[in-house]
């Protein structure tokens, strides 16, 4: 470390700080993992949008995508499966 310009520290700095918040962010993406996650992730659109937002296949894909399932249809609705 002593032999490295002044440069190459904040090039170092800002190696280490990127891989924190890579790590960080990886952590709190496994929390929404599952049907709790996705339970959630659509209750947060139907609070914020209201019913008809958070009823939309769009919607429901993306919470179920990031919750680690896949879109499915049952009884002519849109479903998580996982």
């Amino acid at each position: 470390m002593k032999d490295l310009s002044i440069s190459q520290k904040i090039l170092l700095v800002a190696l280490y700080a990127l891989i924190l918040i890579s790590v960080i962010l990886t952590a709190l993406a496994t929390k929404n993992v599952g049907q709790t996650g996705f339970d959630k992730c659509i209750s947060d659109k139907c609070d914020k949008k209201g019913q008809e937002y958070c009823t939309k296949a769009r919607e429901i894909d993306n919470c179920c995508k990031g919750a680690g399932g896949s879109l499915g249809v049952q009884d002519d609705q849109y479903v998580c499966v996982f």
